[in-house]
Formats: C-alpha cells, sequence, structure tokens
C-alpha cells in the first residue's frame, strides 16, 4: 500500500508540475582555503537546484544547503547512476504535492585529497567552516535570487556532512536558522576510537600516503577516515608528508592515548560543545538528527544518543530519531528519509 501511494504522489506530483527543476554546477574560488599545504584545488564546485518557477518569475526563495559526507562531492545528491530518485526528482515531486516550498539547494563540493574537510578550519587543508560560512553564503546571495537572512536557510547533510550541518548551525545561528543531521558522524570517545580497535593501531602506524592508499585498497575505511579527521582536528604543519598529530600513540606493543592531541580531539566533540554553545543552540528554529540503529560504524548511533542526552540536560529543544537502518539504505526514494523526514522538517521550520 505505501507503495502504491508513492507511486500515485510521483504521478500527480508529475501531473500537476508543468516545469522542473534545473541543476547547474558554479565554481567558487576560495580564499579561505588559499595556502593549504595539502594542495587542495581553491577552485570549488558547487552544484545548485533551482526550482521550477526560478526561471520565470523574480521571487526569491529560501535555501537549503546540503552537504556531502566523507568521501562523497558535490554530485552524491544529483548523480546516482539510475539506483534512486535524484534530489532534482526528490524536490520536483515534493513541490509538486506540496510537501516543500520551492527552495533553492545548494551541495559544495568539500572533498579534500584525504577524503573530506569535515567543514572545519585546518592549518594543513585550508579553512573550510570559513569558506562555507562566509564565501559560500555570500556567493548564492549574491548571484541568486535568495532571501539572505538565517530564518530562510537551513543546512542539512549526511555523515560527515551531517556533523558538518549540525557543528556550523552550532556555531553560526546568524548564517543557519534550521539544521538536520543524517547519521551525523560525530567524533567522540567511544565506538571504533578506542585503543583496542585494531584498525586504530593501523591508523597509528601508517606513515605515509602511499600506506593508508594501502589500508583504503583493504577496506580498512575506520582507519583511512581517522587521518581525515586528523588532518581536520590536529593539524601539525611540522610534520610531513601528512601534517597530523595523532590521538593515539604505541607504547611498546600497545596502543595508548596520546593526551595533548586527544583533548584537542575532544575539543571538536558536538556533546561537549553543547555548554558552550547553549545560547546558540536556543536560536535555532530546528534541530533535527537521525541514525540507522544497524550502522555500521558504532561511534555514530552512540555519539548522536549522547548529544541528545546532553541537549535535553541543557533543555534545547529538538529532535532525535534512531530507526531501523544502516549508515545509507534508507535515504533515498520516496520512502526513504530524506523525503519522508527532512524535506518536511526543513518545510515547517524554514521562513519562506
Amino acid at each position: 500500500m505505501k507503495r502504491l501511494l508513492s507511486l500515485l504522489l510521483l504521478i500527480s506530483g508529475y501531473a500537476q508540475s508543468q516545469h522542473k527543476g534545473t541543476i547547474q554546477t558554479d565554481t567558487v574560488v576560495s580564499i579561505a582555503l588559499a595556502h593549504n599545504i595539502t594542495h587542495e584545488n581553491v577552485n570549488r564546485p558547487v552544484t545548485i537546484y533551482l526550482p521550477p518557477s526560478y526561471a520565470r518569475s523574480d521571487k526569491r526563495y529560501p535555501v537549503l544547503y546540503l552537504l556531502h559526507g566523507i568521501g562523497d562531492d558535490h554530485q552524491n545528491f544529483v548523480d546516482n547512476n539510475g539506483r534512486f530518485n535524484t534530489i532534482q526528482e526528490l524536490m520536483d515531486t515534493a513541490i509538486a504535492v506540496h510537501r516543500m516550498p520551492e527552495m533553492i539547494i545548494v551541495m559544495p563540493n568539500e572533498k579534500t585529497n584525504r577524503y573530506g574537510s569535515f567543514y572545519t578550519n585546518s592549518a594543513a587543508t585550508g579553512n573550510w567552516e570559513d569558506f562555507t560560512v562566509q564565501e559560500l553564503v555570500a556567493y548564492i546571495d549574491t548571484r541568486y535570487r535568495t532571501i539572505a537572512q538565517a530564518a530562510s536557510r537551513a543546512i542539512a547533510g549526511h555523515s560527515m556532512g551531517g556533523y558538518g550541518a549540525i557543528l556550523l548551525a552550532m556555531k553560526h545561528p546568524d548564517v543557519f536558522g534550521t539544521t538536520y543531521g543524517m547519521n551525523s558522524a560525530f567524533i567522540g570517545p567511544c565506538g571504533e576510537f578506542n585503543t583496542n580497535n585494531p584498525q586504530m593501531k593501523a591508523f597509528v602506524l601508517a606513515k605515509t600516503v602511499q600506506d593508508y592508499d594501502t589500508l583504503f585498497a583493504r577496506k580498512q575505511y575506520v582507519a583511512v577516515g581517522t587521518l581525515t579527521v586528523a588532518q581536520a582536528f590536529s593539524p601539525n604543519l611540522s610534520r610531513p608528508p601528512l601534517y597530523i598529530d595523532k590521538p593515539f600513540k604505541m607504547q611498546g606493543h600497545r596502543l595508548v592515548i596520546n593526551p595533548p592531541v586527544y583533548q584537542q580531539w575532544l575539543r571538536h566533540d558536538v556533546v561537549r560543545l553543547v555548554k558552550k554553545y547553549r545560547a546558540n543552540l536556543l536560536k535555532l528554529r530546528g534541530l533535527k538528527f537521525d541514525t540507522g540503529i544497524a550502522d555500521e560504524y558504532q561511534f555514530i548511533p552512540l555519539n548522536n544518543l549522547a548529544f541528545s542526552r546532553q541537549l535535553t540536560a541543557f533543555r534545547i529543544p529538538h529532535i532525535y530519531e534512531a530507526y531501523n537502518g544502516d549508515h545509507r539504505n534508507r535515504l533515498w526514494g520516496l520512502e526513504g528519509r530524506i523525503y519522508t523526514e527532512v524535506f518536511p522538517f526543513i518545510a515547517a521550520h524554514i521562513a519562506y
């Protein structure tokens, strides 16, 4: 019955809509990323969805900034090789059946040479937070007919992008008024991030880019992803070729915590940031995040639950949902959570 209803909604949506939205890709030249030492390209592609009426009206639109996960890029939401509905198809349908208002969706490429920026300012890879919050928003507001106010901007993302969406809204409620994190990769001292995990030992023992390429080929994704996080959270310009300090170290044959760097990582833990940014969090129009209970990465549901409990302790309104799914399998399609959960939440909280 649900599948039949979804099909009827799709057919009805396209029948009601005489026009479809369009997709285009711009390039934003970043000053914030200049002078990075990991050779990140300062010319950043940004894919933009423009709603059906954009080309035939002079009205202004709210904007959703949609952030990709580690290893993905700006094409993740629009180029799927026919495996699932694209963000354009989902939006066109949602607009036609009045699930979503017409809005612009902005999808930047913030993938680094080591798979991801974590949307964080880094002495090694560049100032990605500044790029997103300052340069990207200014670019979109200057070149497109946006409603240029925080109440009319939302930011959402998946995995690393969920971390970025929550963190940037937490720090900049004057820029983004609503946020949604999907399976957000909140980094904290639980799950895979412990001294008993063989992949943490592999991460510590790897010394070169080639070592990490070998780990990637062996599907040691936690070890490789930890390198990505280290370039964002604990960069060290005096330690080529990776330019990182590591939160763990070898003590004889044992893996132990490296206290100064470990503490540096904890300063990026959203659970610990709630107290610092409580006043900012209370300014948000909407805050929601979710996790699949069968997520392949154990730290994600554990840290999301801890984040929700901390928000509750500080009396910060939010919605947290743990659902039956893994890291990606419930996101797409007319029954997927982008369409059934993210879109309605954004529509209910953004000003337009």
